[in-house]
């Protein structure tokens, strides 16, 4: 992950280096997949969502909503919380899917601590306390409250290729989500010409539309930053036929 954020820097090899975090990656993947029959939540969901969401967020560095600049930081200081949420959120896994958001809040609090030792008190108690609230905000009774926030939650409903939606459809899952999310070919971040931020979404099927208006649809009008970005869901040519017959019992 290449950024000018010297401090972010710093802290993407910390976290590259973990061997706690990476252990717990790999234990929710195994609770995720192996377990629940879900997609993948484990370092390349993590590693996807920190690059969307420090994409999203440059596009849309010009837009005046709460942050961490409320504190008397830095606006830089905001890449570091997105990217510790984006890290951090899906950990809670390890304990149950239920409710997980507020899992990986307990499980993040500790490691936040171990990840920013180094920072002056008031800064990293801070930083915690922006992640910690990014982290909660994905539950979907949870408010979203400042842009931080915003971002990470449109960032984490933007890992929808169809590669990532494989595991519940092959193992036999067989309803709307599954089949919706493998009608998603793929996710572009784009710079917008009436809005700073375009997403553009090819999808094989018609059937996507469920995907993008029922779970990114959904995280977009929380997050406070839907006036500032446009969604476009397309099939381009020939419609791909993903189920041959269907059947209630």
């Amino acid at each position: 992950m290449k950024t000018e954020n010297r401090k972010l820097a710093k802290l993407v090899r910390r976290v590259e280096r973990d061997e706690e975090l990476h252990t717990l990656w790999r234990c929710a993947n195994l609770m995720a997949i192996e377990r629940l029959g879900y997609t993948d939540h484990g370092p390349v969901h993590v590693k996807i969502v920190a690059n969307a969401a420090l994409k999203l967020y440059k596009l849309l560095e010009g837009v005046k909503l709460p942050d961490i600049t409320q504190h008397k930081l830095p606006k830089e200081y905001s890449e570091i919380v997105i990217f510790l949420a984006s890290v951090l959120h899906d950990i809670g896994m390890v304990v149950q899917r239920k409710e997980h958001e507020f899992f990986s809040v307990l499980l993040s609090y500790p490691i936040l601590k171990r990840l920013l030792h180094d920072y002056p008190p008031e800064e990293r108690e801070v930083i915690i306390a922006e992640t910690l609230h990014a982290i909660s905000s994905h539950h979907p009774d949870c408010p979203v409250l400042t842009k931080e926030a915003g971002i990470f939650c449109i960032a984490d409903a933007l890992d929808m290729e169809k590669g990532r939606a494989r595991i519940p459809f092959d193992e036999g899952k067989v309803d709307i989500h599954s089949v919706s999310a493998l009608a998603i070919e793929k996710v572009e971040i784009l710079k917008g010409d009436e809005k700073p931020v375009l997403i553009r979404i090819k999808m094989s099927n018609s059937a996507g539309i469920f995907q993008v208006d029922e779970l990114l649809g959904k995280r977009i009008k929380k997050s406070g930053l839907a006036p500032y970005i446009d969604v476009v869901a397309e099939v381009r040519g020939k419609e791909k036929r993903i189920l041959h017959r269907f059947e209630l019992h």
